[in-house]
């Protein structure tokens, strides 16, 4: 008679193992934590997928989005990583890049882009984060 167990037996392909138990890492170099560098090229990616349509003023669309609905996950999200852009700091988690919908990543990917392009005044970018946070911390 065998014992009585609680799970799959150790070792099983049933057993399913942590990445922060098992010390695995992944191809970015820590468990699923990324860097805002990391973060965008993992959005970049995924944006690669999709079939998009240009977007007009991302930097007001993005405020917009999230003043319309800033208790809603991908409100806050956005506001992150519109914090994240203007200020080049922050972590994300590899699964919030899968959190957000088409038009987000189109937005995302568009502000991603100004940021990187430059056309966007620094004022601009710190009066957005303003209003964002303003938004989420009501």
């Amino acid at each position: 008679m065998m014992p009585a167990s609680n799970g799959p037996p150790s070792g099983s392909a049933f057993e399913v193992t942590s990445p922060q138990r098992s010390g695995a890492t992944s191809a970015f170099g820590s468990s699923d934590v990324m860097s805002i560098v990391q973060f965008q090229e993992e959005l970049r990616r995924l944006a690669s997928f999709e079939v998009r349509s240009a977007v007009e003023n991302p930097l007001g669309q993005a405020v917009r989005k999230i003043t319309d609905n800033p208790a809603f996950a991908q409100s806050r999200l956005l506001s992150r990583i519109l914090t994240a852009l203007t200020y080049q700091r922050g972590e994300f988690r590899r699964a919030e890049a899968s959190a957000l919908d088409s038009g987000t990543l189109a937005i995302v990917v568009a502000l991603m882009d100004a940021a990187h392009a430059g056309t966007t005044a620094r004022d601009d970018w710190i009066s957005a984060v303003s209003a964002s946070d303003a938004a989420t911390a009501a």
